[in-house]
Order: structure tokens, then C-alpha cells, then sequence
């Protein structure tokens, strides 16, 4: 029995092997960043451990013997889903094992747009102590609302990192009833438009699918006034044509994300350079899910997933 490891990004599989070979499991691990490479290395293997391969519907097609597919991971949007129903094969994901790390990193993209840490620390690297920071609208996150869109379980982690710090703490998450929070000071608005146009901070933790491309638009952004906008979700939550138009227009005065609309962003692109060199952007490489110890979880409950599979447990985490 052959499990592949589509696009091996760690430098071990020890975690995997542990739980896999004592059940007579082969690992195969590769770097594929195509549907051809998946085709060609997948043949034989009944399971998947996939970070940001493409698994679409013409691979599921071409490896008649898939079963399944496990994402190292939450988001599940470069599987088609819609194809795996169809024919069958079970998809799982690992939603829990970077919780604290995600929540952490937003705060901390928060923070330095807070104190512009980015911009003022070149400028000491550079050799310019600037005596006088009063240009860069520094403030006070003690006086500032903050909002959270997606109220998971990272959004709920950085609630309760900000519930104490900030002035009050808002969010936008329809599936998610006003009622469940009772007691906790967090305000349900009932809207996005409503969310920017009454907090100072937003923090973006929404899956990517059909209803939430492109769900921070022209008409969300209008309703921002100095706003720190945080993401560490995914990139196609914003639409970045209208962010930069916020931007130049003053309505977004922070941008902090560790996602990209290409990744890695297109270098040769002049206006993917010039994006990232605003001196109000900060941009982390897609990294805010890593710790030591998160790494090996992941790994270990994206293993886990396929050995239930294989002793015709019931999956833990299901798509």
C-alpha cells in the first residue's frame, strides 16, 4: 500500500512513518507542482498527504486507485471537491494544530502596524535614527476597536489575545450566532460594511470557497477610515485592485499579510515589487502556520487521518 506525499516541504517524515509503516504502509514523497507530476507519481498510491499541490479533477480521474486525500492543513481550496464527491474519494484536512501560531503572528502584524515597526526599523538599519516619529500616526491600540472576520478557531485565539488590549472587539461570521458568546464582550455587527466602517483594526480568518473570493471588494473598503488590515487567511479574500485603490485613497493605512495572491509572488512583475516595498505593507512568506512543535502535529494528525481510513475508522476531520 503506497501513500504519496505530493509537495514534501519538511525535512523528515519520521512523524509519518511512525504511524504509517507498522501498518504496512510504503511513503513515497515527491515535489510535484503539477497535475502531470501528481499523475506521474501517484500512480499506485491509495492516499494523498497534499500542502498546496493542485489535486484537481483530471488527476483524481487518471489514479483510479485514490481513496483519499489529506491536506497538512485547514484550507482546502487547491482540491476539487466537487470532483472528489463525484467519484468518491474522501477528503480530510487538519484544522487544529496551528491555532496558537496563527493567532500569535496576526497579533504581531497588528502590532507593527500599530507601531510601523517595519518602516522604522529599516530606517535604524539604514542609518537613520529618526528622533521624530510623530509623521507615522503611531497609536494606541488601548484607544483603537478591533474586528475579526471568521470567528474559527484562530479568530476566537485572537479575540482572546485582544479582548484585553483593545478599546472593543467586534466581528463578522454569519454562521456563527450572537448568542454562543454570550458573556465574553465580543459584539456580533451584522454586516462587513458595518465591521469597517466602526473598527480602527480587521484581522481576516475566512476559508477561501465561491461565496468569500473577492469578499473584502470595492464596496467593504469604501467603509474604511485609517484602517490596519491584517490577513492570514488567503489572499483571494481581498480583492488586491481594490485594496491598493484604499491604499492611495488613505483608507487602509496598514497592510500585513502572510499570504499572497501568487504564490511566490511574481518578482519580475513591477507591480508585485512595488506592492511589496510600500513601506505600509509587510508581507510574511506564508509561514504564520509554522512552530517546531506545530510542525510535527501537523504532520502527525494529517498521518493519523490516513490510518483511520485504512481501519475503516470514521475520519476525524472530514470534508
Amino acid at each position: 500500500m503506497k501513500v504519496l506525499i505530493t509537495d514534501m516541504r519538511h525535512g523528515s517524515i519520521q512523524e509519518e512513518r511512525a504511524i504509517l509503516e507498522p501498518a504496512g504502509v510504503t511513503i513515497e514523497t515527491a515535489f510535484c507542482r503539477t497535475e502531470e507530476q501528481l499523475i506521474l507519481r501517484g500512480q499506485g498510491a491509495f492516499a494523498f498527504l497534499v500542502s498546496f499541490a493542485p489535486v484537481t479533477r483530471r488527476v483524481m480521474e487518471s489514479l483510479p486507485e485514490l481513496k483519499l486525500i489529506v491536506r497538512y492543513g485547514v484550507g482546502v481550496d487547491n482540491v476539487d471537491l466537487a470532483a472528489a464527491r463525484e467519484m468518491g474519494i474522501r477528503v480530510a484536512r487538519v484544522p487544529d494544530y496551528c491555532v496558537d501560531e496563527v493567532a500569535a503572528h496576526s497579533l504581531a502584524l497588528i502590532l507593527a502596524g500599530l507601531r510601523m515597526l517595519f518602516p522604522l526599523t529599516q530606517a535604524a538599519k539604514n542609518g537613520n535614527w529618526i528622533e521624530d516619529p510623530s509623521p507615522e500616526k503611531l497609536r494606541r491600540l488601548a484607544s483603537l476597536t478591533a474586528g475579526i472576520v471568521g470567528l474559527g478557531r484562530v479568530g476566537r485565539r485572537l479575540a482572546e489575545h485582544l479582548r484585553p488590549l483593545a478599546a472593543g472587539l467586534l466581528f463578522y461570521d454569519p454562521y456563527v450566532p450572537a448568542s454562543e458568546l454570550l458573556g465574553r464582550n465580543w459584539e456580533s455587527v451584522a454586516s462587513l460594511s458595518e465591521l469597517f466602517h466602526r473598527c480602527q483594526i480587521v484581522s481576516l480568518h475566512a476559508p477561501l470557497n465561491e461565496q468569500t473570493h473577492d469578499l473584502i471588494d470595492t464596496r467593504v473598503l469604501a467603509e474604511a477610515r485609517d484602517l490596519i488590515l491584517v490577513n492570514t487567511s488567503r489572499a483571494d479574500l481581498i480583492n488586491r485592485q481594490a485594496l491598493e485603490s484604499a491604499m492611495e485613497e488613505g483608507g487602509i493605512s496598514f497592510f500585513g499579510a502572510d499570504v499572497f495572491w501568487k504564490e511566490p509572488p511574481e518578482y519580475s512583475d513591477p507591480g508585485t515589487v512595488e506592492f511589496l516595498k510600500r513601506r505600509n505593507v509587510l508581507i510574511t512568506p506564508h509561514m504564520a502556520w509554522y512552530s517546531e512543535e506545530s510542525e510535527r502535529e501537523v504532520r502527525r494528525k494529517a498521518a493519523e487521518e490516513v490510518l483511520r481510513f485504512l481501519q475503516g475508522r470514521q475520519l476525524l476531520h472530514p470534508v
